[in-house]
């Protein structure tokens, strides 16, 4: 069994929200873990990239991910690596000629210090950010953490090559202010693209991946320690995932970017951002202002 549709990304735009809301649904199949990066895996390990991403070595692993598989209509995997990295939809062509894309976007801006806020918590990047996007600093991963907060937030090529590949009826673009509007409204649409019942809906009150800070210095300096994370990862059950988290990070106020960083970010994508909106003919002019 392989998938037979794909959520890509953008990292930080809702795509875990997504895969927890469809996971819900009886006649749907998520992977687990949610990012496999099987298509992907080559780009990230000749990279360096600095994510410790599960990833399969063949096809026969893949498949392995879904053998759980029984009569879910719709079988599907969310690994946002695969938006960024220009081999890889034709890669997924090549492999899953009839797969379903879904694509969500947000606002480079705010995506992209999300992105780094949430790198920052995990012990993975300790470079301020001004430094990153100014490329003032001289640390090893800067051209990473520079791809990683700003090139994947410059969306045109990058969805254009799904369009080109996979046709307009095989992709499904959303914006993360969708998802804050009307999560219900986007939720159905999914459902109708991937041609599942649509009287079902999850818990929709429910958020995942935000912002949260470790309790203290101690528990950072846990929490951005890779083995100690894969070791929990192993050995935490499912259902106490959660609470486990909740005893260690607490829930604050996201810090804030700086006015004047906003203003150059929003120079910097601007133009990119408008050619984004034609191709997916919805207006973004919002996402350019200071």
């Amino acid at each position: 069994m392989l998938p037979s549709f794909m959520i890509v990304g953008a990292p930080k735009a809702g795509t875990t929200s997504l895969c927890h809301y469809l996971s819900e649904h009886p006649q749907v199949f998520m992977s687990d873990p949610k990012e496999v990066n099987f298509f992907s895996k080559e780009e990230i390990e000749n990279q360096g990239l600095y994510y410790n991403d599960f990833k399969v070595k063949n096809i026969a692993e893949y498949e392995d991910l879904f053998a759980g598989v029984t009569n879910e209509i719709a079988v599907g995997e969310g690994s946002v690596s695969y938006l960024f990295y220009p081999k890889t939809p034709q890669k997924i062509k090549d492999a899953l000629p009839n797969v379903k894309i879904i694509i969500l976007l947000r606002d480079p801006v705010s995506r992209g210090f999300s992105h780094y806020l949430m790198d920052y918590r995990l012990g993975l990047v300790d470079v301020p950010y001004d430094e990153i996007v100014y490329q003032k600093s001289n640390h090893k991963n800067n051209a990473l953490y520079y791809q990683q907060y700003v090139e994947l937030g410059l969306y045109y090529e990058q969805v254009r090559r799904y369009l080109d590949i996979f046709g307009i009826d095989q992709v499904r673009i959303f914006i993360n202010d969708d998802l804050k509007e009307d999560i219900s409204k986007v939720i159905l649409s999914v459902y109708d693209f991937l041609d599942i019942d649509q009287n079902f809906m999850p818990d929709l009150k429910k958020q995942y991946n935000v912002y949260q800070k470790p309790r203290n210095a101690f528990v950072s300096h846990l929490y951005s320690a890779k083995p100690l994370r894969r070791l929990a990862r192993t050995v935490v059950p499912h259902s106490l995932v959660d609470t486990v988290k909740n005893t260690l990070l607490v829930k604050e106020k996201k810090p804030e970017l700086s006015p004047g960083t906003r203003k150059y970010l929003n120079g910097l994508f601007k133009n990119n951002i408008l050619q984004t909106a034609d191709l997916i003919d919805r207006d973004l002019s919002h996402w350019c202002r200071d």
